[in-house]
């Protein structure tokens, strides 16, 4: 195994120095683990829409009037009861 030296700003060693406690193992596997995710381009966060990225606008939601302006007019008001729009 080779040895890799590099510098870091003082904030990411004292995260890094964090990390190794919590999870009581070297700061070099940590990096280990960390560099081996972002060359295979892991995601460490992934949001919902990355996620279901291939469904969305996939499937028709079954109202073909829910963008026609004259229905959005009365949009909520069966919902609200007595309210009226001013």
């Amino acid at each position: 195994m080779q040895t890799l030296t590099l510098k870091v700003p003082d904030d990411l060693a004292d995260r890094l120095n964090r990390r190794a406690r919590e999870l009581n193992r070297p700061k070099s596997e940590i990096v280990r683990q960390a560099l081996l995710a972002q060359l295979n381009g892991e995601k460490k966060f992934e949001s919902l829409l990355d996620r279901a990225a291939d469904l969305v606008g996939k499937y028709a939601s079954g109202r073909k009037d829910s963008s026609h302006k004259r229905h959005l007019k009365t949009l909520g008001l069966k919902s609200l009861g007595s309210w009226k729009r001013s």
